[in-house]
């Protein structure tokens, strides 16, 4: 028979894995996005001016924008799927709203400077779209191997 710390132990561990996860995610793809931001900014000719607050703003928006994949990462696969897509669309729609308070600078930057700026903002894209799939990995990771079917009753008495 199973004892309670068994049960509660699994729980506290998952839930400390998407946990993990999210931190790991929210600071790996908040700090690429935050040196990103900074990139479009220099190439657009502008003066890049990002305070500590800001950026431990964004690492926590995008912590909390990780939670549905770290919490399905373990889950079947349509919902592993739904859940990397409900995190990129969501970071997606967060950052393409908080972009367009750049859009004036971006399109009133020097012609010479859009090809860089096309590129970080596709490498912007490629972050999105990663975020969810590195919560997931991340929450696998801290959550380690899945746990395995007891022994057979005659294989383990035989052993002991």
């Amino acid at each position: 028979m199973r004892g309670i710390g068994g049960r509660y132990g699994r729980l506290v561990r998952s839930a400390g894995a998407v946990l993990g996860g999210v931190v790991v995610a929210g600071i790996v793809v908040g700090l690429a996005a935050r040196l990103l931001m900074s990139a479009i900014t220099i190439a657009a000719a502008e003066e890049s001016q990002f305070t500590l607050a800001g950026t431990v703003a964004i690492l926590f928006v995008f912590a909390v924008l990780a939670v549905p994949a770290a919490a399905t990462a373990t889950a079947r696969p349509v919902v592993r799927r739904a859940g990397r897509w409900l995190t990129a669309g969501a970071t997606g729609w967060a950052t393409a709203s908080t972009g367009f308070a750049d859009g004036p600078a971006v399109l009133l930057a020097p012609e010479g400077r859009m090809p860089y700026i096309v590129v970080l903002i596709v490498a912007f894209g490629t972050v999105v779209v990663a975020h969810g799939n590195l919560a997931q990995l991340a929450m696998r990771r801290l959550a380690g191997p899945p746990p395995t079917a007891a022994p057979p009753l005659e294989a383990a008495q035989a052993s002991g």
